[in-house]
């Protein structure tokens, strides 16, 4: 149970950290959402989420 608190812990940091990143992105690039740099941000978030999801169930 301790390693999977210590996941799920750890991916939600990383969950927070990289949306914050993508936040001060968004808004360094004039909010233009298709900027290459935001999409491979986005996409990456999106694994994260992804994963948090499958470590949940």
């Amino acid at each position: 149970m301790d390693n999977y608190n210590n996941k799920l812990n750890s991916i939600k940091l990383e969950i927070e950290n990289t949306r914050n990143m993508l936040n001060d992105l968004i808004e360094h690039k004039g909010f233009n959402l298709l900027d290459s740099e935001v999409i491979k941000l986005s996409q990456l978030l999106d694994q994260l989420l992804s994963e948090y999801d499958k470590i949940r169930k």
